[in-house]
């Protein structure tokens, strides 16, 4: 038996009715909401949105990233920052971190110019991560900002009395490319850098050995740029910090192109 109820019950007639009164009011915000960032302005600025937390799927693995997006207002009071936020969801997967970028940027130059990108993240390396940041644009070089974690035998003190005292140092590379770049490659040469590179799980006999090896390659902070250098003959600037073991205070070393020559 089939029961059919009346909509006698006023409060009824009213429930019926809402789900139009909701598409009309949206509709109505639609067409009289006022577009506040096309306001006028008398200087052209970069605007956009810092640090979005977002996942970027490749084929086989999915990786933390956060980006950030700018671009300039033009004669504008501001930019359309959702657009931003709706080109990232939209392109952040792929074969390559590089070319979803690339499309991220040609998707916000199609209405706001001049779009700036950049991508951060720390890309997994054997047990380690290589602290990893690009910036592009939608034509022209790719910028790259790599900072990976190494080990120091202090040559001086190894010299006097046969041991060098260690320390764990870090060394940043920033350098441009008209190629996309390959992390893994990256990361081999800058731990060829060091004394040695640290590793997590050592029984002890495996961290005798790490020791040994560090002692049989002193490095002084100025060598890591050195030998980065020479692997890296591109780059545009290096930088190598290592944190004293018997000092209150670090060493550090730089080189920047065209500085020191």
């Amino acid at each position: 038996m089939t029961i059919k109820l009346k909509s006698s019950n006023k409060d009824e007639l009213l429930m019926n009715k809402e789900p139009d009164k909701k598409k009309s009011v949206k509709q109505s915000f639609k067409r009289d909401l006022p577009d506040i960032q096309m306001q006028k302005a008398d200087l052209a600025i970069m605007a956009g949105i810092q640090d979005l937390s977002a996942l970027f799927k490749a084929a086989r693995w999915t990786l933390p990233v956060k980006i950030s997006v700018i671009a300039s207002t033009m004669d504008h009071r501001g930019v359309h920052m959702s657009r931003f936020v709706g080109a990232i969801q939209k392109h952040l997967e792929g074969n390559y971190l590089e070319e979803s970028l690339r499309r991220i940027c040609k998707e916000v130059s199609k209405t706001q110019p001049h779009c700036q990108v950049t991508a951060e993240l720390n890309y997994p390396y054997r047990d380690q991560f290589l602290h990893t940041k690009v910036r592009m644009s939608e034509n022209g070089k790719i910028a790259y900002s790599f900072r990976r974690l190494g080990i120091t035998a202090c040559p001086c003190s190894k010299e006097i009395i046969g041991i060098g005292h260690m320390q764990r140092s870090v060394l940043s590379l920033e350098i441009c490319s008209d190629e996309m770049l390959d992390f893994e490659e990256v990361a081999l040469k800058m731990g060829e850098c060091f004394s040695t590179t640290p590793t997590e799980f050592l029984r002890r006999p495996h961290e005798a050995e790490k020791i040994l090896e560090a002692q049989a390659n002193p490095k002084f902070v100025e060598d890591i740029v050195r030998e980065c250098l020479k692997r890296f003959p591109n780059a545009d600037k290096i930088e190598a910090r290592s944190f004293e073991s018997i000092h209150a205070h670090d060493a550090y070393a730089v080189w920047k192109k065209g500085n020191y020559e």
